[in-house]
């Protein structure tokens, strides 16, 4: 089931970063050879017109073939992708990376939508509601923001979770706490105790007072999630290019069939959804590097091309064949380190 799953999931990604090219491609009407999905022979192919259409039996990867990509071929094809002008083909080449990214904000705000879910970073230490018994209930009222404990700066309910699980850590001995609070738009000075709550723990005794979100605020959210997303993935990469994460971390096809199948198990689609936005962004950021043969790559030189700089083709294309042989060398190392994990 979960091989059955996985396959589904990048079938649907892939699907959506190729189709980026495709559609963009038909726009400037470029002669569309094949849109296949999954690599090797092919299952099932049907021609529409001139574009034929094809799911193959490899389920991983798939591809557009745009006609006059081919150096010998740059002259020949009438409205061919080389006779193009740089920002068509600029455009095309980044509309994979862009349906990536787009998908992935969409799956966000879906995912948001159906949860209520916000992150604690986005919520402010604003008190609904404080515990009788807590000692705070003298002091905190509905409706104040904690902008200071103990000293230290509050921004949001996260922080405020951090110094008191941090105070607890310490050993916290009952002494008074300083608290700033925003009441009223004033800010006023307060001073309370924990309470002892479960597993010998102490509490402020407080409930967040999380805000409702409207679709304009689950689309603010999705967007910030995403560039959040983006930050960490980036910090990803960086590591493995300086060697503070080492090549065995990375996961492929077959790592990734055991990890999204006991995901299922315990989250179902909500976790589905979770590996979609992931899987999107990942695959749209690795597409965007500047390597041969990848779409980053080749918007590189169409980059140079747009400011004089112009690369002569048979030398291009030699770049990418070798930056291809590379990643299908890094993709087998990765399919045997998942086999040897699994």
């Amino acid at each position: 089931m979960s091989i059955i799953i996985t396959v589904l999931l990048l079938g649907i990604i892939v699907f959506i970063h190729e189709f980026g090219h495709f559609i963009t491609a038909k726009m400037f009407h470029m002669p569309v050879l094949e849109f296949a999905v999954g690599m090797g022979p092919k299952l099932i192919s049907k021609k529409v017109k001139t574009t034929v259409y094809s799911i193959r039996a490899i389920p991983f990867g798939g591809f557009v073939s745009i006609d006059g990509m081919e150096v010998e071929a740059e002259n020949e094809v009438e409205n061919g992708f080389n006779t193009q002008n740089p920002l068509k083909r600029l455009i095309v080449l980044s509309a994979g990376v862009f349906m990536n990214f787009l998908s992935g904000i969409i799956a966000l705000f879906i995912l948001f939508s159906i949860t209520g879910v916000i992150s604690t970073k986005d919520i402010p230490a604003k008190v609904k509601n404080v515990a009788v018994s807590a000692e705070a209930s003298s002091v905190l009222q509905k409706g104040d923001i904690i902008t200071s404990f103990n000293g230290n700066k509050i921004n949001n309910w996260q922080e405020l979770t951090k110094n008191i699980i941090e105070l607890n850590v310490s050993g916290y001995k009952g002494q008074d706490i300083d608290l700033k609070v925003l009441r009223d738009n004033k800010e006023i000075d307060l001073k309370t105790k924990l309470t002892s709550g479960e597993g010998n723990n102490y509490i402020l005794g407080v409930e967040v007072d999380a805000p409702k979100m409207n679709p304009l605020d689950r689309a603010k959210l999705s967007f910030l999630s995403f560039f959040k997303i983006m930050e960490e993935m980036i910090k990803g990469l960086a590591g493995l290019v300086t060697g503070k994460v080492g090549l065995n971390n990375l996961t492929g096809p077959v790592g990734l069939t055991k990890v999204v199948g006991e995901a299922y198990s315990s989250g179902g689609f909500i976790i589905l959804l979770n590996f979609f936005v992931l899987i999107s962004l990942n695959i749209g950021l690795l597409n965007l590097l500047p390597f041969p043969a990848l779409d980053g790559g080749r918007i590189i030189f169409v980059f140079l091309e747009m400011i004089g700089i112009k690369i002569n083709k048979k030398l291009e294309e030699k770049f990418h064949i070798i930056g291809f042989s590379l990643l299908i060398g890094l993709m087998v190392f990765v399919v045997f380190n998942d086999i040897k994990n699994f």
